[in-house]
């Protein structure tokens, strides 16, 4: 009996690591210039959202969240959390260490982190959920995720 619960847990997580797919990193989309209001029409008021910025690391992924404990949705969640602490923590600060080695100075912009650390490394970026992006914070050299509070 104790085997074939082992078999059905193992099952039922290698099926959900086979259908999940890494979130390729999708850069922050550049809105196009906004055209010049009318001259009668009221300016618009449409309140956004307070964003909030935080260093990436575990957790801030879509998958692996709002599990809950249990059977087989705590391995589930561990499976997640320790693909984002190899990805945010071992995986980024090596590639980062390597580029600092090779070129005397961390990546200046967003767009140079991506092409020289993310995308030569193969390094796949937790798929995020709607409304958080990932961004390079040169100042800090830090992958940030900036989401709405």
């Amino acid at each position: 009996m104790r085997v074939a619960m082992k078999s059905v847990v193992v099952a039922i997580a290698v099926s959900v690591v086979a259908g999940s797919g890494c979130g390729d990193y999708q850069p922050a989309a550049v809105p196009p210039p906004a055209a010049p209001a009318p001259a009668t029409a009221p300016p618009a008021t449409v309140a956004q959202p307070e964003m909030v910025r935080e260093e990436a690391d575990v957790g801030v992924g879509k998958k692996g969240r709002d599990y809950g404990p249990g059977l087989v949705t705590t391995p589930i969640a561990t499976y997640f959390a320790a693909r984002e602490k190899i990805t945010f923590q071992i995986q980024i600060p090596d590639a980062m260490r390597l580029y600092k080695a090779s070129n005397g100075h961390a990546p200046k912009t967003e767009e140079e982190f991506m092409e020289q650390i993310i995308k030569p490394n193969r390094i796949n970026l937790p798929e995020l959920p709607e409304g958080h992006r990932y961004l390079y914070d040169p100042q800090a050299e830090q992958l940030m995720v900036e989401h709405p509070r």
